[in-house]
C-alpha cells in the first residue's frame, strides 16, 4: 500500500455512508446520533511484556468518537474513529524489545441494538449492543533504544548496560543503565520496508443505558483485528491485535418514538367531532339533550322546543298555550285547584300507614317479614288483588304496600297510569284491608 495516501479521503468515504443518509433532509431527527468515547487501549502481540503482566497492564489513554444511524427496528450503521497509543516492553534473558506507536483507526460497522423490541423492550433503561465492522489503521513504531548517554545493550543476564557483552573488558568496566522510556527511535524492518497501514476487523460489545430520551450513556469492549504483523515493528507468524475498553456518551436527535397501533391507521379521528347522534341538527359535543326522538325540532342546545315554557316540550305538551307560572302535569296540562286539593288528601290518606312502616321504626329485615305475612294471609284468605290495580303490584308479591301506593298517587298526578280520583280511594281501602 502506498503510504503517501491520506486519512482524509478515506475518513470521509467511510463517513459518507452514514452523513448521506441525514443530507437528504434539513430534519434534526433524521441526522445520526453522535458520540464520544475515551478509555484504555492494549496491544496484543509479540512482544509479551513483564513475566506476570496481563492486557491491561501496559494500557494507554484513548479516545474517539462516532455517529450512528437506525436502519430499521433491529440493525443499525455506525461509524467509530479511535485515536490513542499503544506500548509495551520485555526485558529479560533472552529478549529486549520495547516500542510505542500512535494508533488512528476508523472502521463503519453493522450494529445490532437488542432493546428493539423483539430481544429487549424499546423502554428499557439498559441493553446490550454489538457490532461488527471493517476499517483502517495507521500506526508508526518508535523504541527505547537510548538515553542521553548513549545507547542500552541487552546482557544475558537480563540487564541493560552501556558497554556492549562481547566487547573486551566488558565484565569489569561496564555500567547498568536504566531507561528514560522517551521513545526517540524510529524502528524499521532490517529486510521488509513494511506498510504502517492496515484494514482492521473491528468486533465490539457493551451496554448502554439510558440517561434520558436524547441522551445515552455507554460501556464497551472493542477487539480490534489488524492485517499486520508490524504494530510492534516485531513479524513472528501472527497479526498483532488491539484491546480497547472504553466509556461514552451519546446524543441522539430524534427522541424513541413509541410504536404506533396500525389497528387505527385509516380512522379519521376528526370525525368525532362531528357526530349527531339524534340527527337533530346540533354535534353531540354542543347537544345538552341527548336522544332527541326523530323530526322533533330543537333549539340551538339541541333541545325540543317548549313554546310555554311549563317544562313539558311541545311534542308531549296536551296544552300548548299554557299562561306563564301555572303547575302542569306530565302532560303539560294545567292543574286545577281540584286536582292539587285531591293530591294533597290522598297524600295524607296514607300517611298513617307511612308512620307505622317508617323505616326508622323498624329494620328492613322487620319490613320483609311483615310484607310476606301480609302475601301469605293473602293468599290463604283467597283474596285477589284487582285487575285494574295489579299493575301497580310492581314487585309482584301479590300485595298493595304502602311504597306502591304512593307511587300510583305520584304517577295520577304525573299522567303516567290510567286511574281516576275515585280509583286511588278504593286503593288506599283496599290496602288497608288486606
Amino acid at each position: 500500500m502506498n503510504k503517501k495516501i491520506t486519512l482524509l479521503p478515506l475518513i470521509a468515504s467511510l463517513l459518507f455512508s452514514v452523513v448521506s443518509i441525514a443530507q437528504k433532509t434539513s430534519s434534526l431527527e433524521k441526522l445520526p446520533s453522535i458520540g464520544l468515547h475515551g478509555g484504555a487501549m492494549s496491544y496484543l502481540g509479540d512482544v509479551k511484556g513483564s513475566k506476570g503482566s496481563t492486557v491491561f497492564t501496559y494500557w494507554k489513554p484513548a479516545y474517539g468518537f462516532y455517529l450512528e444511524k437506525k436502519i430499521g427496528s433491529i440493525f443499525g450503521v455506525s461509524v467509530n474513529g479511535t485515536f490513542g497509543k499503544v506500548s509495551k516492553s520485555q526485558l529479560d534473558e533472552q529478549l529486549f524489545a520495547n516500542f510505542e506507536t500512535s494508533i488512528f483507526n476508523v472502521d463503519a460497522n453493522l450494529l445490532l441494538d437488542f432493546d428493539n423490541g423483539k430481544v429487549i423492550n424499546e423502554s428499557s433503561l439498559f441493553a446490550p449492543y454489538f457490532s461488527v465492522g471493517f476499517g483502517f489503521l495507521s500506526f508508526n513504531p518508535k523504541g527505547d533504544l537510548e538515553n542521553s548517554n548513549g545507547k542500552y545493550y541487552h546482557w544475558s543476564d537480563g540487564t541493560l548496560r552501556d558497554m556492549s557483552e562481547v566487547t573486551p573488558g566488558a565484565d569489569t568496566n561496564s555500567t547498568v543503565v536504566l531507561r528514560d522510556y522517551n521513545y526517540e527511535s524510529e524502528l524499521k524492518d532490517s529486510t521488509t520496508n513494511y506498510s504502517k497501514t492496515s484494514f482492521t476487523l473491528p468486533l465490539r460489545f457493551g451496554l448502554k443505558f439510558k440517561l434520558s430520551p436524547n441522551v445515552d450513556a455507554r460501556l464497551g469492549v472493542a477487539y480490534i483485528l489488524t492485517f499486520t504483523d508490524y504494530v510492534d515493528n516485531i513479524k513472528s507468524g501472527g497479526n498483532d491485535n488491539l484491546f480497547y475498553t472504553s466509556f461514552g456518551l451519546q446524543y441522539n436527535f430524534s427522541k424513541a418514538q413509541p410504536k404506533k397501533d396500525d389497528r387505527y391507521k385509516d380512522f379519521d379521528f376528526s370525525s368525532l367531532d362531528k357526530i349527531d347522534s339524534d340527527g337533530d341538527g346540533v354535534k353531540d359535543d354542543d347537544d345538552l339533550c341527548q336522544n332527541t326522538p326523530k323530526g322533533v325540532k330543537v333549539n340551538s342546545k339541541g333541545c325540543p322546543l317548549d313554546g310555554d315554557k311549563d317544562g313539558v316540550p311541545d311534542y308531549k305538551d296536551n296544552e300548548l298555550n299554557t299562561p306563564e307560572g301555572v303547575a302542569v302535569n306530565s302532560d303539560g296540562i294545567t292543574l286545577t285547584d281540584e286536582m292539587i286539593a285531591a293530591r294533597e288528601n290522598m297524600r295524607d290518606s296514607v300517611e298513617v300507614e307511612r308512620r307505622v312502616f317508617k323505616a326508622d321504626d323498624l329494620s328492613k329485615d322487620d319490613l320483609d317479614a311483615i310484607q310476606r305475612e301480609f302475601a301469605a294471609e293473602n293468599a290463604i284468605s283467597g283474596s285477589a288483588i284487582p285487575e285494574k290495580y295489579k299493575q301497580l303490584d310492581t314487585d309482584n308479591d301479590n300485595f298493595i304496600s304502602a311504597k306502591e301506593v304512593t307511587n300510583a298517587i305520584d304517577m295520577f298526578f304525573e299522567g303516567e297510569v290510567n286511574l281516576t280520583a275515585k280509583d286511588l280511594h278504593e286503593l288506599i281501602d283496599f290496602y288497608f284491608e288486606q
